[in-house]
């Protein structure tokens, strides 16, 4: 984050420090405004921290202000069957895994309460809900244990509480197939009762609730892991009545995130809302980053989300602009989330590999042809050009440039992505093999086929897609 004029400016997509230059730990978190402040909770896996807590006056700058939660916090049990571990094997030292922290006031007592999603630190088999909670906003908060809300599995999880103070907690049950709303008791502490069942079957996870103009939207993400994908949102007038069908919002990754948390801040004489976006990195989690966005909305039941490399919020104003020359970059990704990368060193071959943001081998430029809608591809870190082998064999290398049509590729649109085809040989590129190879994936040439190695998204970091 960086200085701009009467306000701050928020980097999208970068590591974020806090205000003593230390990374920001914060992952999928959630925002509540407290005074003059906004206090941000969110995962941290270092050391025995589970849960960790900044705070800020302008949403950019952003203070550390401790641990919350640890291995160490006190078990205090509530009036429901809960398990109080927090360290799961003693021998080991091994700790539960704590994410989606989000952290709501309860009017009606005072005291701030977190719900989060406890796995036991070894898998994802227990599929469990954890309470805990603190009579100040970023002191050491009480564990109160964990347990399957209503007898149902429950992972990715958020809260929301509705204008008249009713609390619901929304996760996903039944292996990430359902979504499940749960209406809390007074005291935010317990589950009073499940009270709907979202798109059985459709495997959402990641939601973020909110309200506006009296209108429910819903955004989550689908199930690949670490990788992104398209975000869907939907909305209902009452929050247990009929819910929409889901709508694609945010591009084919999501720019590249998964939904965190929606914040509405007062901008002037306005609402606007932010859609606070984790960037997981799946090669290395310590280098995961954020993105903070606004969303628009056409009108009262569709909402839109635009990428922006920088926001700033001023006084009643949110200014967003892009980095033209980042914007050019691009990623080729297979359908089973493999990222082509060149090989380091400066060698001429290609593998597939898992998406790394700090690799910029895997980065791409998608430049002019000689013409009849041909481009080159070119990768961004050795600069040399994809092409055929030009001993006649069905591999795919990185060149020099040439002015030869033997760097040129069309790129063929179908229902399930892209083919790239070669101009010299008419053939498709092709990702085969298996992650265990010394060079990962062989990239090859072969006949066209319904083969998922074929099929491609060519996509920029800020979520939009090239097409044939």
């Amino acid at each position: 984050m960086t200085g701009g004029g009467d306000g701050m400016t928020i980097a999208n997509g970068t590591l974020w420090q806090d205000r003593a230059g230390n990374p920001v730990h914060c992952h999928g978190g959630g925002i509540i405004r407290e005074g003059p402040y906004y206090y941000w909770f969110g995962e941290n896996r270092q050391g025995k921290t589970r849960v960790s807590c900044y705070r800020s006056a302008n949403l950019t700058e952003w203070e550390y202000r401790g641990d919350v939660l640890t291995l160490d916090s006190p078990f205090r049990p509530i009036d429901v069957r809960t398990d109080p571990r927090l360290i799961t094997d003693d021998e080991t030292g091994t700790g539960a895994n704590i994410e989606r922290p989000k952290v709501v006031k309860n009017p009606f007592t005072g005291k701030y309460v977190m719900w989060m999603h406890w796995e036991n630190g070894k898998d994802y088999s227990a599929a469990r809900c954890a309470v805990a909670s603190c009579d100040t906003i970023d002191g050491a908060y009480i564990y109160h244990g964990s347990f399957n809300p209503a007898g149902h599995m429950s992972r990715d999880c958020t809260l929301f509480v509705d204008d008249d103070g009713t609390a619901y907690f929304i996760s996903a049950a039944r292996d990430n197939a359902d979504l499940h709303i749960y209406r809390l008791s007074e005291d935010y502490l317990s589950i009073d009762e499940h009270v709907k069942t979202l798109w059985p079957g459709q495997y959402r996870e990641a939601p973020a609730m909110f309200k506006r103009n009296g209108v429910y939207f819903l955004v989550t993400s689908g199930c690949t892991g670490w990788e992104p994908n398209q975000g869907k949102y939907a909305y209902a007038e009452q929050i247990t009545g009929r819910w929409s069908k889901l709508y694609d919002f945010g591009g084919p990754t999501t720019f590249d995130t998964q939904p965190a948390y929606i914040l509405p801040i007062q901008s002037g004489d306005r609402m606007d809302y932010l859609y606070l976006g984790d960037r997981w990195d799946p090669s290395d989690y310590h280098r995961s980053s954020y993105a903070l966005l606004p969303l628009a909305f056409p009108d009262d039941r569709t909402l839109a989300l635009e990428w922006a490399d920088f926001v700033k919020i001023g006084s009643g104003s949110i200014e967003t602009w892009n980095d033209a020359d980042v914007c050019a970059l691009w990623r080729i990704r297979t359908r089973s989330h493999r990222y082509l990368t060149a090989y380091p060193g400066g060698e001429a071959g290609l593998t597939a590999a898992r998406l790394s943001y700090s690799v910029r081998s895997q980065l791409w430029k998608i430049e002019p042809g000689n013409g009849e809608g041909y481009v080159r591809i070119r990768n961004a870190a050795c600069g040399r050009f994809l092409q055929p082998s030009p001993d006649g064999g069905a591999k795919a290398i990185l060149a020099e440039r040439s002015g030869r049509d033997d760097q040129e590729w069309r790129l063929e649109e179908d229902e399930d992505g892209l083919f790239i085809i070669s101009r010299l040989t008419g053939q498709a590129l092709t990702v085969s093999g298996t992650p265990g190879n010394p060079r990962g994936f062989e990239i090859s040439l072969a006949g066209r086929s319904e083969k998922h190695g074929q099929r491609f998204l060519i996509v920029n970091h800020y979520g939009a897609a090239q097409t044939g």
